[in-house]
């Protein structure tokens, strides 16, 4: 495979065509910015994993200007450049390449304003901050720049003196570096702005401070956003023309990026962007230099990362969140393992919506992520006979991992098919990454040797005659049916009877409830060319909130496919010919060919309290105990089984 082929960039050679894209992982840096043993353990795991580069997150050069970012090291001092040469030691240890991706900062995108009304954030001009946008930020003098340039090349020299082996240089996405060469932000009338060439004379100076410090040879790479995808951005023609000046500026390879906070959803696609979705633009980018480039974009399909490289699209494959929720990606691609790499789904449950509360960042799917020393699967001390009740992501779950514990594992699913409601969850062409999750944990049942019984809804009685030390109840959850007129009537469906299909629906459908389920719903059954009506009682969609990416992601759906929606809608009768809704005081009917029920879920009662007493271990996890989110189910079956 190409992918395992020799690549260089510059002087630096790398074993294969795999980087590990920077990530902002939340819990990893220090208080000090500094690497901490979680963030070695958690780059070293992805090295190990057979990764040929490492491209830990955007390491701040100086802090003179913006107040540390949680997310971000920072490189200002002989200490922090220790702690850099023992990860280079790890990572070095396993064939592989560590880069540091340099930033002078964050500028409009910082969100110090929000915790500090005293710090304003910088730009190149007085823009309007993102997180604030009623705050102008303060724009950069010539001599603060001056500060920076130099701060950025002795951060350079720093890391090489650790003994990182590339300079990545931070300058996509709509941050400080974009700002300056992006005419949207970047209204400043000095030599730092106007054409062009001025909006790029601070990145290239920070190109020849880095030169000026590690030397022609040291290999930098230069991360940058071709397109921003938002009214006016950079388009591709101007992307292509910086793509030339840095391959002139002596820029060993280009990371190719797409969008900007204002369309975050195109920089980190979420699971309603197809896979390899920047990939044209990378394409586009190395028809017209003659150094290598780095995409990335949902590459974490192996067949389609492989096909991207024989077609000459790139040069490298970047992956990010592949390898959060299995740093063994390469490892397992090469041995030709597919069926064992645990796929990113998309969620941003795990990686981003867990920072953003105020947690530790993870994976939905890999509860192991960042935490890769403090939740080993050691074998158990005394070997149970464990019977799972469900088949759904966290009974799956927990019955992996007790089998590989060593615990004899019988799982019980009530179905003719394992996934629970995983199964209509993943018919959406939108969710595909799900039906790859479902037929990755049934791979793994059949490898543990877990011995599944479908078609089993079990009684209490059956459980206590199986004799079993623990049960795992993870009988997930069921659809909410209202107690309202005609609700059971023959043209009324639930959403999951609705994705699964084999229903005829009509041409006009009503879909009630606009939470995460009835507007994926909806937006799949436009897709197939249904009028749709959402009606939701609350004063805006998704009420329970999802990940902003997520959120942005699935309103553009919404809207492109043509769903009609209608708010503060409280379902009040269903009959023959459609619905009566009550809106703001007014009761008013719509006509429909059908009703799609779409209110949420209870957990299935299973009667635990007749096993109470009688079974040594009893555990409710998943949807079973609340219905709420993937991660919940597979961490809850994760940590289960873990400690059983």
């Amino acid at each position: 495979m190409k992918l395992f082929s020799k690549g260089t960039i510059g002087e630096m050679e790398l074993k294969n065509r795999i980087v590990m894209t920077p990530m902002g992982i939340y819990g990893l840096p220090s208080a000090d910015g500094n690497l901490t043993d979680r963030g070695i353990a958690f780059y070293t795991a992805r090295a190990r994993g057979g990764t040929g580069l490492i491209i830990p997150t955007a390491t701040f050069a100086s802090k003179l200007f913006e107040e540390f970012v949680s997310v971000v090291y920072i490189m200002d001092s002989i200490d922090k450049a220790l702690r850099w040469s023992e990860l280079v030691e790890h990572v070095h240890a396993y064939g592989a390449k560590l880069a540091i991706q340099l930033s002078p900062g964050l500028g409009r995108i910082n969100s110090d304003y929000l915790h500090n009304p005293h710090r304003i954030p910088v730009s190149a001009s007085p823009v309007p901050a993102f997180w604030s946008p009623w705050v102008n930020c303060r724009p950069l003098e010539k001599n603060e720049i001056r500060t920076m340039v130099e701060s950025f090349g002795k951060a350079a020299y720093l890391a090489k003196g650790a003994g990182v082996d590339a300079i990545e240089i931070h300058g996509y996405g709509g941050y400080l570096i974009d700002q300056f060469a992006t005419a949207l932000w970047n209204k400043r009338e000095d030599e730092y702005g106007g054409d062009l060439e001025g909006r790029m004379r601070f990145p290239l100076e920070l190109i020849k401070s880095v030169r000026d410090m590690c030397g022609k040879d040291f290999p930098i790479i230069y991360k940058f956003t071709p397109v921003h995808t938002i009214e006016g951005g950079r388009e591709l023609p101007e992307g292509i023309e910086i793509a030339k000046m840095l391959e002139e500026a002596g820029v060993d390879a280009l990371h190719v990026d797409v969008g900007c906070y204002e369309a975050w959803h195109r920089t980190i696609p979420p699971v309603y962007q197809p896979p390899a979705c920047q990939i044209d633009i990378a394409q586009a980018i190395k028809k017209e230099v003659s150094i290598p480039v780095i995409a990335h974009g949902k590459l974490g399909i192996p067949e389609m990362a492989e096909d991207v490289l024989e077609e000459g699209k790139a040069d490298f494959i970047g992956l990010g969140r592949s390898l959060l929720s299995d740093p063994e990606w390469a490892n397992k691609v090469k041995e030709g393992r597919i069926e064992d790499i645990t796929p990113c789904i998309g969620c941003s449950e795990g990686c981003f919506s867990r920072g953003f509360e105020g947690k530790y960042a993870s994976c939905a799917v890999n509860p192991q992520c960042a935490k890769e020393t403090e939740y080993p699967i050691l074998p158990a001390e005394k070997p149970k006979f464990v019977l799972v009740l469900g088949g759904g992501p966290g009974g799956m779950e927990s019955s992996i991992i007790a089998a590989k514990r060593g615990h004899r594992v019988e799982l019980w699913e009530k179905e003719a098919e394992l996934g629970g409601t995983l199964i209509p969850a993943s018919v959406p062409e939108f969710k595909m990454e799900i039906r790859r999750f479902i037929e990755h944990k049934k791979a793994q049942l059949a490898k543990e040797g877990v011995k599944v019984k479908l078609r089993k809804k079990a009684s209490a009685d059956e459980i206590i005659s199986a004799l079993p030390d623990t049960v795992i109840i993870a009988t997930g959850g069921e659809p909410i049916i209202p107690n309202l007129p005609g609700a059971k009537g023959k043209n009324v469906f639930t959403a999951i009877e609705a994705l699964k299909g084999g229903q005829e629906l009509g041409n006009r459908v009503v879909v009630a409830g606009g939470g995460l389920v009835g507007c994926e719903t909806a937006v799949h059954l436009a897709q197939q060319g249904k009028e749709v009506l959402i009606i939701e009682m609350e004063d805006r969609l998704l009420p329970e909130p999802i990940f902003i990416l997520n959120y942005k992601n699935l309103m553009e759906l919404i809207e492109k496919s043509g769903c009609e929606v209608m708010l503060s809608a409280k379902l009040l009768e269903i009959d023959e010919e459609g619905v009566i809704v009550e809106t703001f005081g007014e009761r008013k009917h719509i006509d429909c060919d059908s009703v799609v029920l779409a209110l949420g879920f209870q957990p299935i009662d299973v009667e635990v309290e007749k096993l109470e007493g009688k079974i040594e271990e009893i555990f409710v996890i998943g949807d079973a105990r609340k219905p709420r989110k993937v991660l919940n189910a597979v961490w809850e079956g994760f940590h289960t089984a873990r400690v059983i």
